[in-house]
């Protein structure tokens, strides 16, 4: 039996795969495609533990992950949902010491150059009607911490930006940038918790992250295709540090619509 929707089809392969004897096909899924569903699952338990011990990493070795171990990440990113099935979502690799620095200055160019935008009452002022009052005073109140931080990056301190990370993913989409970036930070936490399972560390790098979604110019460098969206951004790498507890969270906060 064949099953077509013309200009409906996402090619999501969900009417193939619901048939255990194989008797549904599709046009642009051959069946030598379709894996088989493992029946040995993952149970709730399991699951929780993984989501509740995954840490953010802050501390890293020197030694680089190899291609293969990235690859297998980014491997397992593909499996991550996005948008329309659209499958877009792209990785920029970034690792050695000329990469990271060449992403590293881009980056600190942007907030250096915030730092002037912000310490002149004529563009702060402007500013504040673009990105509104609370983001620009949030971002005055740190121009210190901000200008002595990336003035170290620029003289090739790396430490406070990728913390001893050997590698740092672009994660980037095409389509509405809304819906862009949700495929991107779905992709991104499918490496985080691969990384945890492999023993390696990882982070969500907000500070590379503003610098290209904010910065025309850092995307074009970066080379980056009109129509891009830079939707997240993780470093990652081998723990220099062992995690022995879990610290707590905040209580679940559900909203009655």
């Amino acid at each position: 039996m064949v099953v077509e929707h013309p200009g409906r089809c996402i090619v999501c392969g969900h009417c193939v795969s619901v048939c255990p004897e194989g008797a549904l096909s599709h046009s642009k899924i051959p069946p030598e495609k379709l894996e088989p569903v493992e029946t040995e699952k993952l149970d709730a338990k399991g699951l929780t533990r993984l989501l509740r011990q995954r840490r953010s990493c802050r501390r890293f070795s020197p030694e680089p992950l190899s291609i293969e171990e990235i690859e297998e990440l980014m491997d397992s990113a593909r499996y991550a949902p996005t948008a329309t099935n659209s499958q877009n979502v792209r990785y920029m690799v970034f690792s050695g010491p000329d990469e990271l620095k060449r992403l590293a200055d881009l980056t600190a160019g942007y907030y250096l150059h915030l730092v002037k935008v912000l310490s002149n009452p004529l563009s702060s002022f402007a500013l504040r009607l673009t990105v509104g009052k609370k983001m620009v005073d949030a971002y005055r109140y740190r121009i210190p911490a901000i200008k002595e931080m990336f003035e170290r990056v620029l003289a090739g301190d790396h430490r406070r930006l990728f913390h001893g990370a050997q590698t740092v993913v672009v994660f980037t989409a095409t389509g509405m940038p809304h819906l862009a970036s949700a495929s991107c930070n779905l992709a991104a936490m499918q490496v985080m918790l691969g990384a945890h399972v492999r023993g390696l560390g990882s982070f969500y790098n907000g500070y590379v992250f503003t610098a290209l979604a904010r910065s025309r110019s850092n995307r074009r460098v970066l080379g980056m295709r009109p129509g891009d969206t830079a939707g997240a951004v993780l470093a990652l790498g081998r723990q220099a540090v062992e995690y022995h507890k879990v610290p707590p969270r905040r209580a679940r906060r559900i909203v009655t619509p």
